[in-house]
């Protein structure tokens, strides 16, 4: 699994920023979530982003004043990462690790990586390549400092826009999380994908982790196979930014949204 999974993400590291970390919806969203970050974070502080794809959250806790491991099983994935950290002068602040989710060993090794840490990060679905979140609940009750904080963005197993959206076109994308487990096709190659509700989450990191508190993330925006339509479409675009805003602290809503974000503390 380990070597599909980073053949997969290998060929989508040319298109992800494009696709969505560099789309208007997608930055949006992401600074929507260092918004909930941004009050437990300050200078000098270790920090570890998980699953750090093409680098945009570890470059921006590194701009926060945190030495970062940025950590992801996508060797393409991380040379972008620290590509990026040196075009904007925080190469020293960032280290580069390769980790797969799935392997014990990668797991276990995180508390040697830089650790302790003191925030992790883990945006946007990295946790749902992730089999069983067990073994990295386990990881990181080692490798967090005690009061650390834990912020995980995962795609629910119901998203109201994608049943909605694909059920009125008679698609079966419209019930592909509600079993929990699906897959995907990225970068040409087909990967197992689970689906997390927040209470997954929050049993699968108790009691070491204590959750703090659930955001949706994507309760108005759609999903990111939407946004290049949604941004010919101005006016709806900010109108949805405006609702999506009003909705951060809506956790009752979490369980409808693309994604869900849960801060927990190591207690």
């Amino acid at each position: 699994m380990a070597d599909s999974l980073a053949t997969a993400f290998d060929a989508f590291t040319e298109d992800y920023d494009a696709g969505f970390a560099h789309s208007i919806p997608g930055r949006w969203l992401r600074h929507a979530v260092w918004r909930q970050v941004a009050p437990h974070l300050r200078p000098g502080m270790r920090a570890l982003d998980l699953g750090c794809g093409t680098g945009e959250d570890a470059l921006w806790l590194a701009h926060a004043g945190a030495r970062v491991t940025a950590a992801d099983g996508s060797p393409a994935m991380l040379t972008a990462t620290a590509a990026k950290a040196a075009r904007q002068g925080v190469g020293d602040r960032v280290a580069t690790r390769r980790v797969d989710l799935n392997a014990l060993a990668d797991l276990n090794a995180l508390a040697d990586l830089g650790g302790p840490y003191d925030v992790v990060v883990s945006n946007f679905g990295a946790l749902n390549c992730a089999m069983d979140l067990a073994p990295v609940a386990d990881a990181l009750r080692v490798a967090v400092a005690p009061g650390g904080v834990a912020a995980l963005v995962v795609m629910g197993r119901f998203c109201a826009w994608e049943t909605l959206w694909y059920g009125a076109r008679l698609r079966r994308t419209a019930a592909r999380r509600w079993s929990g487990r699906s897959t995907a096709a990225i970068g040409g190659t087909t990967i197992p994908i689970r689906y997390w509700t927040p209470g997954d989450v929050a049993r699968a990191f108790a009691p070491a982790f204590q959750p703090l508190s659930i955001h949706p993330v994507g309760l108005f925006l759609p999903p990111s196979d939407l946004f290049a339509g949604l941004e010919r479409r101005p006016g709806a675009l900010s109108r949805l930014m405006r609702w999506e805003m009003r909705a951060a602290g809506w956790r009752a809503l979490s369980t409808l949204a693309d994604h869900h974000l849960t801060l927990l503390r190591h207690v």
